[in-house]
């Protein structure tokens, strides 16, 4: 009886997985899969996002347009008003440079026994009823985090930033690929676990 509920929920998990709303196309190469082992395998790029960098950013672009002005105004032989409009195109390139988006991928698989982000593995156990979430980081709803409680501690898991302000949507499909993951694979562990194995 307990591989005929395996089976039957694999084949379940097969056709609500197979008819998904459609993703729009700025997805940034999110992918989503069943995997060998009966598990969902989300696949998503995220914009590296942390305080310290962004400090540093702002740091390097003062410096580096400062610079800029020093050799332009004093040293430079150009006339004010071309040192004024060098000035102003070296800073707009420094700022581009020194705030570029950087990229990082994410892959997120749901088993029954467990999820396994980026490599390591959360137990299924010691997360319980306390599914992961996508949570802002503060009040930027562009910045978000996969979060919740695990065993005692509560966890980031890994983040969703949107590399796109309005044209990324990938965080709202990730929200919904896990809430229907989970849903599948832990909704009913409890009665997968509590069927009888008998002939």
């Amino acid at each position: 009886m307990g591989e005929e509920l395996k089976r039957y929920y694999a084949a379940e998990r097969v056709s609500a997985w197979a008819d998904p709303l459609v993703p729009p196309a700025a997805l940034n190469g999110y992918t989503r899969a069943l995997t060998e082992r009966g598990g969902f395998l989300i696949a998503y790029r995220d914009q590296f996002r942390n305080p310290l960098l962004d400090g540093l950013r702002v740091v390097a672009w003062v410096v580096g347009t400062g610079s800029t002005a020093w050799l332009l105004l004093v040293l430079s032989p150009l006339p004010f008003l071309w040192c004024l409009v060098s000035l102003v195109l070296a800073g707009t390139i420094l700022w581009l440079v020194a705030f570029w988006k950087i990229p990082i991928w994410h892959s997120i698989e749901i088993y029954p026994d467990g999820m396994i982000v980026d490599g390591r593995f959360f137990s299924a156990d010691l997360i319980g009823e306390n599914w992961p979430q996508l949570q802002m980081a503060g009040d930027d709803p562009d910045r978000l985090v996969l979060c919740g409680i695990y065993g005692t501690r509560f966890v980031q898991y890994a983040t969703a930033n949107r590399l796109g302000r309005t044209a990324d949507r990938t965080p709202e499909i990730l929200a919904q690929d896990l809430e229907l993951a989970m849903e599948q694979l832990w909704g009913r562990r409890d009665a997968i676990h509590a069927a009888p194995s008998g002939d």
